[in-house]
């Protein structure tokens, strides 16, 4: 469920509480990646201290255990987001959020702290490691600055308390005693906006709520001034952890990404040189002409034909072309005013100011098929929602990235679903066209809007492919565990749904999947199943939707153990695969997810009477 504290600094130890249900007779904790190393020392179940404890946990369906577990930091481990899970007989756990640090990092004071006189004393750069468990609880903390200091504070919430809706808000206050109150303070500023490009969970409702706020502040005077971290709405529970980072701007948290799946249509993806290549990495380049050339044709006494557009297409998609960088041209308002720019290419803009829009030019052939992609590398949603919209030399609507549906309940009229990283499309007829760039409202704009939009042809390729393992067990709740428990003996399903872009959805082409690092005895087999995403609603039907969405295709991989395999003391990485293939020609190997998988043994007394005679030993 959680874990306290929320993380700790390279090259240190500490010892972790890790809070959960189903955790009885837990004998091991593993990290997801190296640079972390694990000692268990205990578990116990948790019971409640009050008069009706006994009825309380009577009233429980589960119970909840806290394990404990001593964890040391390599000084190379990577600085961020890291994982750790808990191995019982009954399989390994879902996984809990650890972050490793590369500040020196402290743990709140346990003596109380909730009122501004109470303040504890820290000294930056630092990180705070803290808990808001109490209703209304707020955690004042004391900094002294310099006159014209600036500092930035950042609030990093766990996954699994984001997910339980705490949602932490950052306060800087400075004493301003007056007569009737000398220890009055005045707040000087105030956050409580969601940032950072983590997600909680893949294919989870709550995957786009932000994990960190963030907090900048110059200090005019030099002082001894407050830091309050508290609950939206004076909400609170145990598993309200956080971690609070004070430190100069100049000094930028060092987090590093882990490994990640691929994000086909997110708004802070990065639109680079090498985005052709990434695209085609994810599928097969056939290069072998599909017709004669035109200089071979007149030469054979035949009349030149047009360009083969699927020719024209795959070279100006050659991975190795440069792409061009062009900039936006202030006033450009008007088709006339807009700046020219070749197929393929990236624009960049800003959206200074309310009302602003930008125009762009480009040339097609008919029956081209171009795709448009949208970074926004500062401001992003909720605050700004750029808009694409691709307009004719007459100024008409052909497409746009704002999807829409084609009726909401009983109303004839459209329903707004959302603004869309990409949108594509395919142009009937030649000739000049424009990509006009704005903010969906029209009311906002900023210095900080700014954006990439990258314009391509299109490139049949695998999109994302999201890998769900619930079993629908008692312990598999929204949040899908990314891990199998398989019974020797048994089977278990793997279910991976593959988003197919840009024209790849045909007959002809196919995805090989497969599963590598099975231990012996235990075979992958293909299964076929209807699937549907636990509580998901029934899709609305989209307006243009081969402009918005990709092709679906859902296929089922069964895990099959013979009676005979030997139990797993720790668990076994097992990778899945995935590989497109066109027209016959296999392409490269795509890596969906890296699991645990652990053969569990039919009889648990005998696993808990082999753990008994075993010492305990430290894990990695």
């Amino acid at each position: 469920m959680w874990l306290f504290p929320l993380g700790g600094q390279r090259g240190t130890s500490l010892e972790v509480e890790i809070r959960g249900k189903g955790l009885q007779s837990a004998y091991a904790v593993v990290a997801e990646e190296e640079g972390i190393r694990t000692e268990f020392r205990s578990v116990e179940e948790i019971v409640e201290e009050s008069d009706d404890s006994a009825q309380k946990q009577a009233d429980k369906k589960e119970p909840e255990y806290r394990v404990r577990v001593g964890v040391e930091i390599d000084a190379a481990a990577r600085p961020g987001n890291h994982w750790l899970r808990v191995v019982t007989p009954r399989g390994i756990s879902d996984r809990v959020h650890f972050r490793v640090n590369a500040d020196r990092v402290i743990r709140e004071s346990a003596d109380p702290h909730d009122q501004p006189a109470r303040a504890q004393a820290i000294e930056y750069p630092v990180v705070v490691n803290g808990q808001i468990d109490t209703p209304a609880e707020m955690d004042f903390y004391q900094v002294e600055v310099a006159g014209g200091q600036e500092l930035l504070f950042e609030v990093t919430r766990s996954q699994e308390s984001a997910a339980n809706v705490f949602r932490s808000q950052i306060s800087i206050h400075g004493r301003r005693g007056s007569w009737f109150d000398p220890d009055r303070v005045v707040r000087l500023a105030f956050s409580d906006k969601d940032e950072g490009k983590r997600v909680i969970a893949d294919r989870d409702p709550r995957q786009r709520t932000g994990t960190r706020v963030s907090l900048r502040h110059r200090f005019p005077e030099a002082g001894r001034y407050l830091v309050e971290v508290g609950s939206l709405g004076g909400q609170a529970k145990a598993g309200f952890v956080y971690q609070l980072r004070v430190a100069p701007p100049d000094r930028p948290s060092p987090d590093t990404p882990g490994l990640s799946d691929w994000k086909e249509r997110s708004f802070v993806r990065e639109l680079g040189d090498d985005r052709l290549k990434q695209l085609w990495s994810r599928g097969v380049r056939d290069n072998r002409p599909a017709s004669k050339p035109n200089r071979e044709a007149a030469q054979d006494g035949e009349s030149p034909k047009e360009p083969d557009p699927a020719q024209l297409d795959l070279r100006l998609s050659d991975p190795t072309l440069t792409l061009g960088v062009h900039s936006e041209k202030e006033p450009g308002d008007r088709l006339e005013d807009a700046v020219e720019i070749p197929v393929p290419s990236i624009v960049e803009g800003v959206v200074q100011h309310p009302g602003d829009s930008d125009l762009f030019k480009f040339k097609v052939h008919s029956g081209q098929k171009l795709a448009f992609e949208v970074e926004t590398p500062e401001a992003s949603r909720p605050d700004f929602n750029p808009l694409l919209q691709i307009i004719d030399s007459r100024g008409r609507d052909q497409f746009s990235s704002l999807r829409k549906t084609e009726k909401y309940r009983r109303v004839t009229s459209v329903h707004l679903v959302s603004v869309d990283a990409k949108v594509i499309g395919t142009f009937e007829k030649g000739g000049d066209y424009y990509l006009r760039v704005r903010d969906v409202t029209f009311r906002k704009g900023d210095p900080g809007f700014r954006y990439r939009v990258l314009v391509r042809p299109q490139i049949p390729h695998v999109g994302d492919i999201h890998l769900e393992t619930r079993t629908r067990d008692f312990e598999d709740g929204r949040v899908d565990p990314h891990r199998v428990n398989l019974m020797a003996g048994e089977a278990a399903k793997l279910t991976l749904i593959m988003e197919q872009e840009e024209g790849f959805f045909l007959p002809s082409n196919q995805i090989a999947v497969s599963v590598e690092g099975l231990p012996a005895g235990v075979e992958a087999l293909p299964g076929a199943s209807s699937y549907r995403l636990p509580g998901s609603p029934k899709p609305p039907v989209i307006k243009g939707a081969d402009h918005h969405l990709p092709k679906i295709q859902t296929i089922s991989v069964v895990l099959h153990s013979r009676d005979d395999v030997a139990p797993t003391h720790l668990p076994v990485w097992i990778t899945v695969t995935a590989r497109p293939i066109v027209g016959g020609r296999l392409g490269p190997k795509l890596t969906v997810k890296k699991i645990p998988l652990t053969i569990l043994d039919p009889n648990p007394a005998r696993k808990l009477s082999q753990l008994a005679s075993q010492p305990v030993q430290e894990e990695r």
